[in-house]
């Protein structure tokens, strides 16, 4: 497993899956790391705004909102990367009524293919309702890397 040589801030959180995209790591890893085009592929995310940017040019706050059952609520990641490893990991604060803590890599292949590790730890604040989308709200990880998965293939045929 990969996220065992990991430093602490970037542990895997919780339930991670892998999959294989027929696409090169570092074109995987960038277009991960647009996160203004997250709720084109994750359906529970209505906006995705950067409010902050590191020294690179990178998203490093960014202002979410979430599709809930009967509500919408907002809420922010701190985002940090390494991108020699072509890693990335997002947290919100600690008391956030949404905690989110999540971890990608992308691991070469091939020229055209790449191995995505993914790990995603979630929780809602129990005076809060579900989220929308039954399927992220029980199996969020899996979910979260089957919709990233899908978005990257089509990404694929729509530049060929």
């Amino acid at each position: 497993m990969v996220a065992a040589q990991q430093a602490q801030s970037f542990q895997a959180p919780g339930d991670w899956h892998t999959v294989v995209l027929p696409r090169g790591a570092d074109d995987c890893y960038r277009l991960f790391c647009d996160v203004r085009r997250v709720p084109e592929w994750l359906p529970v995310v209505a906006t995705a705004v950067v409010t902050q940017r590191d020294a690179a040019g990178r998203a490093k706050k960014v202002a979410f909102q979430a599709s809930l059952k009967r509500a919408t609520i907002g809420y922010s990641c701190l985002y940090r990367y390494r991108p020699d490893e072509r890693m990335v990991a997002w947290s919100t604060p600690a008391r956030a009524s949404i905690l989110v803590r999540g971890m990608a890599q992308f691991q070469p292949l091939a020229p055209s293919s790449c191995m995505m590790t993914y790990a995603l730890g979630l929780g809602v604040d129990r005076n809060l309702p579900p989220f929308a989308d039954a399927t992220f709200a029980s199996h969020a990880s899996s979910a979260a890397l089957a919709a990233f998965a899908a978005f990257a293939r089509a990404e694929i045929v729509l530049s060929a």
